[in-house]
């Protein structure tokens, strides 16, 4: 047996390292044997979602240049008054799946991939700033043609839609006629995450800590792909976690899993430091149009908190919570919201059509009375 001397644990022998080794590998198998136990049982319950063909509707496509030269792939599907949307981080305009799927028999819907993302382009000049994310979006108005557009835009992309307003503020309410805030925020998420910490330095500590662990994935994105892909149960935990409500479809969770662990890690370590330390609470007086916040009762990481904050600050805003839903409340309550969505657009969007098509008719009745 292994003595004290002068008062100092004794050096590890090579068994106890053995000993200690065996302990971890037991841990790690029984956790990893735990995570596919818990996943396999989820992914086997009922699921009245599981013959949507998720990511295989498509629409007529566009390659588009943005303000950068970046290409942005863009799709439009129907025709009529015109809604564009933007998809979170790290998804794609596939996300958007019941929207395009529901809403093209009553609206031109145009769906694009953010730069980065899906099948856009990286940018040239490595720019994923909510400003560069801002500039696409106009590019992406200006390509419609439209007068009037409805913007529906969730996390990542309402983001970007508020600093869009700040920057643009000519275009609320001339060309945007309304916007949509699904599962978004004013305020940098991991300040979201980190709320419940109350010393600052361990929120700083924790903040810095995920920030690098990005960016340090970055820097070595084969093994970190090859990791993620290793970890797909882990993945689709971490996903039902922090993007569901407590009874999602499997097949939904599923999807938006794969769709995550499809965009490369180079973009998540260049996109994620635009969601660190931001503030847009200013932005939110730019919104002069009627906007509609839409979150999830259950989103973890846009709490209801900062949805109502953003309706109290918008002028002429509504506030919608949808019940027992997640930060993909899109996909989850997609009657609810595609319902809202569609009675929104109607408001914001018919009329104005209407009173155009009007003042037409009444300058067609002078011309031809004069």
């Amino acid at each position: 047996m292994a003595t004290r001397k002068n008062g100092q644990a004794p050096p590890l022998t090579v068994r106890g390292l053995g000993r200690l080794a065996a302990l971890a590998l037991l841990g790690i198998g029984t956790g990893v044997t735990l995570e596919r136990a818990l996943v396999g049982r989820d992914r086997r319950r009922d699921d009245p979602e599981a013959g949507e063909p998720f990511g295989a509707i498509r629409g007529v496509p566009t390659r588009l240049a943005s303000h950068d030269g970046t290409r942005l792939h863009v799709e439009e599907l129907g025709a009529g008054p015109c809604i564009v949307f933007a998809h979170g981080f790290s998804l794609t305009q596939d996300a958007w799946h019941y929207q395009r799927r529901d809403l093209p028999g009553r609206f031109r819907c145009v769906f694009y991939d953010q730069r980065g993302h899906g099948r856009s382009g990286r940018s040239r000049k490595h720019d994923y700033s909510l400003e560069a994310l801002a500039g696409d979006l106009k590019a992406v108005l200006d390509w419609t043609g439209e007068e009037r557009v409805v913007v529906v835009a969730h996390s990542l992309g309402g983001i970007a839609s508020l600093q869009f307003a700040e920057m643009f503020p000519q275009e609320m309410g001339s060309r945007v006629a309304g916007v949509v805030l699904v599962g978004s925020t004013y305020v940098d998420t991991l300040r979201g995450m980190t709320a419940a910490v109350s010393a600052w330095g361990a929120s700083w500590a924790q903040r810095s800590l995920i920030t690098g662990a990005f960016r340090f994935m970055g820097q070595d994105p084969v093994r970190a792909n090859q990791l993620r892909r290793r970890g797909s149960d882990l993945g689709y935990l971490g996903t039902r976690l922090f993007g569901f409500g407590s009874n999602p479809s499997p097949s939904q969770v599923a999807f938006v899993d794969r769709t995550l662990a499809g965009t490369d890690v180079e973009v998540w370590a260049k996109v994620f430091p635009s969601l660190v330390d931001f503030d847009l609470s200013e932005s939110l007086e730019a919104v002069s149009v009627p906007a509609l916040v839409a979150v999830g009762d259950k989103d973890r990481l846009t709490p209801p908190t900062a949805a109502r904050y953003m309706a109290d600050k918008i002028p002429g805003s509504r506030l919608l919570i949808l019940e027992d839903a997640g930060h993909c409340a899109f996909l989850e309550r997609h009657e609810v919201l595609n319902a809202e969505i569609t009675a929104f657009a109607a408001e914001v969007l018919v009329p104005a059509r209407a009173a155009a098509r009007r003042r037409r008719r009444a300058s067609v009745r002078r011309v031809r009375g004069s």
